[in-house]
């Protein structure tokens, strides 16, 4: 473990410095609701980084990292393994974890989304958040689209995108899947390209970190989670993340080495 601390200092220290600003900025600024309506300057980039930690932001990213992993190998049949190998194991990984996240964890902790909470329960109103979460996720799509449709009025103000995210996020709010597969992805590729890249390129690394920490900073600034939830979510990524690399599955799939050729 002290070997594997030494050799990845710098990943891990970066990361757990990304997530310990992340944590201070969410819960130190007024970030909640901060990127939600149509006349917020910010909404759309907002919205945008949100997407991009998402299903096709994270699978984008994925084959960007496979592809590079998979360029290093010599032979055309190496890097078709290389990739295929790569790729099925970031599909499993992450999206194993987003599916325990949200079928198993987040039912038992049923915390409930402020957009909801926003929707549902707001001050003067009855709460219908009860009736709510009875419903199936399905169900619970068409109850807030309706519910939106009836109080037109009450949120004209309220980008539609962002509205239209409210209704598809129908689930559970604890921990936030976004955040969790974020920075376990920007982890695991922070680690990696510390031990491709020389010394005065390894500020790269903070790239994937960055977008980490948007892509939490992008979940409470919807409304769609709370601090605890980005705070909580980013830690299991990043823990399973090393957890990955230090039992050294992460390099097993995306070798450091090409194999060599015989003449």
């Amino acid at each position: 473990m002290k070997g594997h601390y030494v050799k990845h200092k710098f990943a891990l220290c970066l990361a757990a410095g990304a997530w310990l600003c992340m944590v201070l900025f969410v819960w130190l600024l007024p970030v909640g609701f901060s990127g939600y309506l149509q006349a917020d300057a910010d909404t759309l980039f907002w919205y945008s980084v949100s997407e991009s930690g998402g299903v096709y932001g994270t699978t984008a990213l994925a084959l960007i990292l496979c592809a590079t992993a998979a360029y290093q190998q010599a032979s055309m049949w190496h890097k078709v393994k290389a990739f295929s190998v790569g790729f099925g194991f970031l599909i499993l990984t992450l999206g194993g974890v987003a599916a325990l996240n949200e079928y198993v964890i987040k039912p038992i902790t049923q915390v409930p989304r402020p957009s909801h909470t926003f929707l549902l329960a707001r001050e003067g109103d009855k709460s219908l958040l009860p009736e709510f979460y009875i419903k199936t996720v399905p169900e619970r799509q068409v109850y807030l689209q309706q519910h939106i449709s009836q109080n037109a009025t009450k949120y004209a103000e309220v980008a539609p995108e962002v509205l239209a995210h409210w209704v598809q996020e129908s689930g559970y709010s604890f921990p936030s899947g976004h955040s969790q597969n974020a920075f376990m992805l920007g982890t695991m590729l922070a680690l990696w390209l510390g031990l491709q890249l020389p010394g005065r390129r390894l500020w790269l690394l903070s790239i994937p970190l960055v977008w980490a920490v948007l892509v939490c900073l992008s979940r409470v600034a919807l409304g769609v989670h709370s601090e605890w939830d980005v705070s909580l979510g980013a830690a299991l990524g990043l823990l399973l993340a090393y957890l990955l690399s230090l039992t050294g599955v992460l390099h097993r799939i995306f070798k450091i080495t090409k194999p060599e050729i015989s003449s």
